[in-house]
């Protein structure tokens, strides 16, 4: 339960991953409370302002790639202005003098750079804070004594999606009864463990022995 209820608090989720949480009968309880509403706010800004991010670095790549591919040609043709310096008539300059504004660009977009970051790693913070929080609280929550039963459990928080079928290997099933010859139905039961939780050997798919997959036992 404290687990279910911690993913339910993951603050980045989609519109599908709402529906879904919405429908759960656990994940439900705690989807709008003030905390994970807030977490998943701030989550989303935080996104934004990665967004923003990427879209100036991109920006200045392209830039920064430009101006990288003027300033080679404008130092061969300076290279060749020097050379042609040197003879009688003078060269006939192609280089041009660096542009002043330029580094005022650079410091920037620099600056924004470093604004965008510095808010990213606020907001990340504040999230990583939350969920500290959320986690302490979750651990210190008593056990619900209301629920005495798993019929009563089931109906105050909603049945399983999988139901205990054949054809779904995640839920533990009966398997069909054993014939005795001359003797009719045997009425030993063998279980089907399902995948869900349990886990079995490889040898067959009714013998071996088997293990609780949380405690790897």
């Amino acid at each position: 339960l404290v687990q279910t209820q911690l993913f339910s608090s993951n603050p980045a989720m989609d519109g599908f991953s709402t529906k879904k949480r919405a429908e759960d009968g656990i994940c439900r309880l705690a989807l709008d409370a003030p905390n994970r509403v807030q977490q998943r706010s701030i989550s989303a800004s935080r996104l934004e302002s990665m967004k923003q991010e990427a879209k100036l670095a991109r920006e200045w790549g392209k830039k920064v790639k430009d101006d990288l591919h003027f300033q080679q040609g404008n130092v061969k043709a300076l290279a060749k202005d020097t050379l042609q310096s040197k003879t009688w008539g003078g060269p006939n300059y192609r280089h041009v003098a660096p542009n002043v504004a330029q580094s005022t660009e650079y410091q920037r977009n620099m600056t924004a750079m470093d604004a965008l970051r510095c808010d990213i790693s606020v907001k990340q913070d504040a999230v990583e804070k939350a969920m500290r929080e959320d986690y302490r609280s979750v651990r210190n929550t008593r056990a619900d004594t209301s629920v005495s039963s798993l019929s009563g459990w089931l109906e105050k928080y909603g049945r399983p999606n999988r139901e205990a079928e054949p054809q779904e290997r995640y839920r533990t099933t009966p398997f069909k009864q054993r014939r005795i010859p001359f003797l009719g139905v045997s009425e030993a039961k063998t279980l089907r463990l399902g995948a869900g939780i349990w886990s079995q050997r490889s040898e067959t798919d009714l013998l071996g022995s088997f293990y609780f997959r949380s405690k790897g036992r």
